[in-house]
């Protein structure tokens, strides 16, 4: 069930196996003495009921897309990488505590000695490690990260094996400001703990798989549940009638590296005159953020990690996505979408390359037809 090391270093090496190899169900499975596996959702099948248009016309980008599994792993003596999340138990490495299958064999390796001095808890704390090694990205920030804290509430094998003990939320020094921001919305709720080092820690651990499976796509079911956790986590703020910007919201991406549209100026008069809201992210706080897709009824933007904000937006919300030709596909976004029960629709623009689309053609910058784009959108938003 875990991958045994094969040299002094206990290194993460390829093709580790999986806990979840022999269990598919719901439920929870003692794997080894002290380590228990419970599934909360199983892998599935989602039919798309959402798409409702696009430019140029299509049917669609999908019928269909892979969720789930999501799931916890408890052990009661483990050694944990803050800074990764990835965990190790009998010196054994856990290949579900990595994202993605390519950054497995990225891994550092860590020596016997790296066991031997980690620092340990005692028996009374549970460390919940909120780090993965994609971290950095915004999506993967909400989607990997801080949905860990919902998913271990949900776990009944936390929940038994907690009786007395504390539960420590382990995060290591967050670089980026709308980390920050939301360790402060979090702290009276549930508080971070920050831990400082490059090493392991030994401890009771909960380990838990993201809303998304594999670092991907795959965005199981209980994100529905999610996002009134969210809800309850970040209060809605009171918003002065005076000062609401609008139901419509067009997100700008021009500030990024990638998947800029290049005729924004372009296109700007005419959503404005629909009454859109032009939003830069960069030049707002994480809460005003929120707030303005709390409010929203209508949110276009080119495909980005900025859409992850969706995850405020309310039931019956309407997403435009923006892709450069030929990197249309079924994104986070997109499947969102679905479970969420917006309308999507998505319009496609001519690819400019640049840096980036060399490796990934969905990165190619965007130039938008205006004489077709505005009537497809004002059409949708009447």
């Amino acid at each position: 069930m875990l991958d045994t090391p094969t040299s002094s270093a206990a290194s993460a090496p390829k093709g580790a196996r999986r806990l979840l190899v022999n269990h598919d169900k719901p439920g929870i499975y003692e794997v080894k003495k002290g380590v228990f596996l419970e599934i909360l959702e199983s892998k599935g099948e989602q039919k798309n009921t959402h798409f409702k248009g696009s430019l140029p016309h299509s049917n669609g980008i999908e019928e269909s897309f892979p969720t789930g599994p999501i799931f916890c792993i408890f052990s009661e003596d483990s050694h944990v990488d803050i800074k990764s999340g990835i965990t190790f138990i009998k010196r054994r490495f856990i290949r579900e505590s990595v994202v993605a299958n390519p950054l497995v064999g990225r891994y550092p390796p860590r020596s016997q000695d790296d066991f031997a001095n980690a620092q340990k808890f005692p028996s009374h704390r549970v460390v919940l490690p909120l780090a993965t090694q994609r971290i950095g990205n915004y999506c993967r920030w909400w989607l990997d990260s801080v949905s860990k804290i919902f998913i271990a509430g949900q776990s009944d094998a936390l929940r038994s094996n907690l009786r007395s003990r504390t539960l420590d939320i382990m995060i290591p020094p967050l670089p980026t400001s709308y980390q920050q921001q939301t360790e402060k919305l979090f702290q009276s709720h549930a508080p971070f703990h920050v831990f400082e080092g490059d090493g392991l820690v030994r401890a009771p651990s909960v380990t838990t798989s993201g809303l998304t499976y594999g670092g991907g796509q795959r965005i199981g079911a209980l994100v529905k549940d999610y996002v009134k956790f969210l809800d309850h986590m970040i209060p809605r703020q009171a918003v002065p009638a005076r000062e609401r910007k609008g139901e419509l919201l067009y997100l700008s991406r021009n500030e990024a590296g990638m998947r800029k549209v290049l005729n924004e100026d372009e296109i700007l008069p005419g959503l404005k005159d629909m009454g859109f809201r032009v939003m830069r992210a960069s030049k707002m706080s994480l809460v005003e953020q929120i707030e303005a897709f709390r409010q929203a009824r209508v949110v276009l933007s080119a495909h980005g990690a900025g859409l992850t904000n969706i995850l405020f937006c309310r039931p019956g919300t309407t997403l435009i996505e923006i892709f450069p030709e030929g990197g249309v596909h079924g994104s986070a976004f997109t499947r969102l979408s679905s479970h969420l029960d917006f309308d999507y629709y998505y319009a496609t623009g001519a690819r400019v390359e640049n840096r980036h689309s060399e490796k990934n053609k969905i990165n190619a910058d965007i130039v938008i037809d205006k004489a077709s784009f505005i009537p497809f959108v004002r059409e949708i938003v009447a």
